[in-house]
């Protein structure tokens, strides 16, 4: 395959056809995985570059579908998928020379070393080759995005740079008139290149055109001018000046020598020890030392590691600027100083005396460059605030070359080469505390050195403060010194030592903030009260609670968060806080936020969530259970899931969040804890069925204990229902049944019949699993007549579809269709696409076991396309595995598997041990029905467990479909 960039976007198929790539979505994201081949592009940097910074809700699961649809396209049968999914992100797996940029990279590099070794002939041929490669601009029919425009920019310039190599190699061979003909067309597009200015001369000149060449550097005089505001440079009028006095300006163009002017060298000494930043290192070496001028700009969080890198970088790639390093220390995080002020600066490292340096900005600047023209120095800006506080300071262009560090992504610097730095990973964060100071200890406890690297955030500020402590205590165990960082009120003390310390470099960012306008104040106002409340995921709705401000707001506050690296943006709307970072947060909330203040950013929140599961929970339940009006919203930046397939999203989001939520707000007490009670009492199903076992358990345990304290009977009850769910799932039928009789107990003493058939409900499931359908039914039965009683048609006909099976193996097989037929009736005839999906599931069951496969597995299609609009993961898992024993009757083993795959992950997400074991049954029965080994599917120990092994597990249906 190949994948041609070098012009409009196409790709050619093996066999040489062109492959349709459908939407311009489609193709802009094609576009920029090809101009990262090969690595990790992260979904928010993709969704960036394809909706800009204003995506759409939807624009995640979009860009999966524009995966999909080039996988389809690109994948050939049998061979490894070319995108794969990794870290958060996408990879594009290219193969050796299938992008035209590599075969003409190749070309160009073969070309000038043919020229490097006089082979003028060669040189001609390789690198006509090469610009012949070019059909237009690079992806000329692609929208560009800031993520791809350097990268367009920069094989911009390598083309050029190739045309001049080709226009000297003809010069060479001596035929000047070609070398005008190529360079007139490349100065039309590009005017600025001076050196193409210079070889357009000389092509003239030794044409016999000597007032064409004089022209020709009067245009190019003129054109700077206009463009740059910078005059031509010593080697254009040096040839000039040669050509004006009859002087023959002999031999070939070539790279300009070294400047004359003494050699500058600013850099600070490398910090040492240094460890890890591996492919940092070498992405940042190719750009420096390809003579490309290029920018390499460093961005990541305080303390992270930018500017002890970016001197690392220098001291490696020094010898390829002779002409010097020039380093200066912006002090990005303060009011940003004039540019001029850092202009004199470079200029007097320069060799400028201090009262000779311009004044005025747009004088210094062009001074400043052209001081640079035609010298490889090496400048390093560290610690810059804006693009814009570092514009003056870039030199113009090759060959010297920059190094830019910032704790913003400076997205519109030109010739931009971003690298993201980021805390190290735990190996490099051991390395670093044994190498900086904590020495053998680290070999002598290793866990408790992997205990200090998370405990220090893997943050090399952090992990240095840390060493030098243990260094200045060698008796100390690393044990202890991890005991005492590991309380949060102490460990921003304990990391600070000989006027390093971790709390002021991550104070900078924050105070800056406290101390600007009004919309810095309420951005740092909102770091508080994140630190306030443990958010684990901090997300838009979250925050815009904890202010009391419009969700639109919030937004930008978060996002000017993010830009000063006090958030770090992981998905669209979704951010992360480091340990570190929260344990500042909660200092500054502390000091400066007042008790009722942060009580009342916190019941914001609570009552926020409520609103927002309140909702969830009538559109997950589809009409699974009978719901009141739901109440209208208290405040403007209440926020809430809109659909149906919006819920699942929203709890992937929020889900660790309300955990947190009502953690903080039971410590407090009063109505903050009955508001708990509440957020916590609409949780319990939506973490259960929508595949949050562990959360929903540590849930509940702080409801039991809520309700007790609280004395709230029917909430009480409820909650034990829950947790005799997640014990059913757990593999502990005993401990379920338990907690099913003592809410029963509880429900029968309040008389609240409804939460009584409830119980009555599941301990007829639980029976059911345990083999004992007789009593199962008799549990059923119970529940049934209590619902008739007191409930809703809805309660009966949720009671008829959960007693079916049981009815079936008690012997009345006919009184069980019906019922699951009425069931569904009712469910349809008032939208209840909940019950409906439940219903669906229980009759293809019974149809599978009366024999009648083929209306089995229709019935359970579409009983698995009503589960996953709801989100209702059991029931689709129970719905799988029935489809799965259809289609192993009816002869597909194949589909059956893939059911029985399917089954087991569904299983897993909801921590169900049982049918997590009926799966891996399931899957070694179609495995070996379709000729293969029973061992061939055996994913792990646990899967391929024998449901017996579960003690107390026997459903007769699934015995009956899989074997005992």
């Amino acid at each position: 395959m190949r994948f041609n960039l070098l012009g409009p976007l196409t790709v050619e198929s093996a066999a040489g056809l062109a492959v349709p790539l459908g939407s311009g979505k489609q193709r802009q994201l094609l576009a920029t995985l090809l101009l990262m081949p090969n690595e990790v592009v992260g979904a928010a940097q993709l969704i960036a570059a394809l909706w800009g910074d204003e995506p759409p809700a939807s624009a995640l699961a979009n860009l999966r579908t524009y995966v999909l649809g080039l996988r389809r396209l690109l994948d050939a049968p049998d061979t490894p998928p070319r995108i794969v999914a990794d870290a958060g992100g996408y990879l594009l797996r290219v193969r050796q020379q299938e992008r035209d940029v590599d075969r003409f990279d190749a070309a160009a590099s073969r070309g000038r070393a043919c020229l490097a070794v006089g082979d003028a002939a060669m040189a001609q041929a390789e690198l006509t080759v090469a610009v012949d490669m070019w059909r237009g601009d690079p992806l000329a029919d692609v929208p560009l995005s800031p993520l791809t425009a350097g990268r367009v920019a920069a094989l911009t310039e390598r083309y050029l740079l190739a045309e001049e190599d080709l226009a000297e190699a003809t010069l060479q061979l001596g035929t000047p008139a070609e070398t005008v003909r190529r360079l007139r067309a490349l100065l039309e597009r590009h005017p600025q290149r001076q050196r193409a200015w210079e070889q357009l001369m000389l092509g003239l000149y030794r044409l016999g055109d000597i007032t064409g060449a004089l022209d020709a550097f009067r245009a190019a005089r003129r054109v700077l001018a206009e463009q740059t505001g910078l005059d031509p440079g010593p080697r254009l009028r040096r040839l000039h000046e040669d050509i004006l006095h009859h002087r023959d300006p002999s031999g070939p163009v070539v790279t300009p020598p070294r400047a004359t002017s003494s050699t500058v060298h600013d850099l600070p000494p490398a910090v040492e020890p240094f460890v890890g930043r591996a492919t940092e290192i070498a992405t940042g070496r190719a750009e420096l030392e390809a003579g490309t001028g290029a920018v390499v700009a460093l961005h990541g969080p305080g303390g992270v590691g930018k500017s002890a890198l970016a001197v690392h970088l220098a001291h490696l790639s020094a010898e390829h600027f002779p002409d010097g390093v020039l380093y200066l220390d912006l002090r990005g995080t303060a009011p940003a100083a004039p540019p001029i002020d850092a202009l004199g600066r470079l200029l007097r490292a320069l060799g400028v005396p201090s009262g000779a340096a311009p004044v005025d900005e747009a004088e210094a600047t062009a001074v400043y460059r052209r001081y640079l023209a035609g010298r490889r120095i090496l400048v390093i800006l560290d610690n810059a605030h804006t693009a814009a506080h570092v514009a003056a300071l870039l030199p113009a262009g090759p060959p010297s070359a920059a190094i830019i560090t910032s704790r913003r992504h400076l997205a519109t610097l030109p010739r931009g080469r971003h690298l993201p730095v980021d805390v190290l990973p735990v190996p490099d964060a051991i390395d670093l505390l044994g190498r900086a100071g904590a020495g053998e200890r680290i070999a002598a406890d290793p866990a408790s050195a992997h205990r200090l690297a998370l405990l220090c955030g893997n943050l090399p500020l952090a992990l240095r403060v840390a060493a030098a402590r243990l260094s200045s205590r060698p008796g100390w165990p690393l044990a202890a010194f991890a005991d005492r960082l590991a309380d949060p009120t102490r460990r921003l003390d304990e990391l600070s030592y000989d006027g390093l310390g971790v709390r002021r470099t991550l104070r900078l960012a924050y105070e800056a903030l406290s101390e600007g306008d009004a919309h810095e104040r309420l951005c740092a106002r909102a770091f508080r009260l994140i630190g306030a409340v443990p958010l684990a995921v901090i997300s838009v709705g979250a925050v815009a609670a904890l202010l009391g401000r419009r969700p639109a707001e919030a937004h930008t506050v978060v996002e000017t968060l993010a830009d000063q690296r006090l958030l770090e943006p992981r998905q669209p709307d979704r951010y992360e806080m480091h340990d570190l970072l929260r344990l500042l947060a909660y200092e500054q909330a502390q000091a400066h936020e007042s008790g009722a203040e942060r009580a009342a950013a916190l019941q914001r929140l609570v009552e926020t969530y409520i609103v927002a599961a309140e909702r969830a929970t009538a559109l997950a339940n589809a009409g699974w259970t009978p719901t009141d009006p739901l109440p209208d919203p208290v405040g403007p930046w209440q926020t809430w899931p809109e659909t149906a397939s919006a819920v699942s999203g929203w709890l992937d989001t929020e889900h660790a969040n309300i955990a947190a939520a009502v953690a903080r707000a039971s410590e407090i007490g009063g109505e903050p804890a009955r508001l708990a009670v509440s957020l916590a009492w609409l949780s319990y199903a939506l973490f259960w069925r929508s595949g949050y076992p562990a959360e929903a358990l540590a849930l509940i345990d702080r409801g039991l204990a809520l309700t007790a304290a609280l004395a709230l009977h029917t909430e009480y009850a409820v909650t034990l229902y829950y947790r005799a769910k997640l014990r059913q799932a757990d593999g502990d039928p005993a401990g379920a049944e338990a907690d099913l009789l003592a809410g029963a107990k509880v429900a029968e003493g309040i008389q609240d019949y409804l939460c009584l058939s409830g119980c009555f409900d599941a301990l007829g499931n639980l029976h059911y699993l345990t083999g004992d359908p007789v009593r199962a039914l008799r549990r059923h039965e119970q529940a049934l007549a209590l619902r008739r009683q007191h409930g809703t048609p809805l309660h009966v006909a949720s009671s008829l579809s959960n007693m079916a099976d049981a009815r079936f193996d008690a012997g009345q097989p006919e009184q069980a269709l019906t019922g699951v037929r009425e069931a569904l009736d009712f469910a349809r005839s008032i939208g209840a696409t909940g019950l409906e999906g439940a219903a669906l599931a229980m009759l293809g069951q019974l149809e599978c076991r009366a024999g009648d496969h083929g209306a089995a597995e229709r019935t359970l299609t579409e009983a698995m396309a009503r589960t996953a609009a709801t989100d209702d993961l059991p029931t689709q898992c129970e719905a799988a595995l029935a489809r799965c024993a259809a289609r192993l009757a009816g002869g597909r083993p194949r589909q059956a598997l893939d059911d029985a795959v399917s089954a087991r992950d569904l299983a897993s997400r909801i921590g169900d041990r049982y049918l997590r074991a009926v799966a891996a049954r399931a899957m070694v029965a179609a495995t070996m029905a379709e000729g293969g080994s029973p061992a061939g599917h055996r994913p792990d120990t646990e899967a391929a467990a024998d449901p017996r092994r579960l003690p107390g597990y026997r459903s007769p249906m699934y015995e009956s479909f899989f074997g005992r």
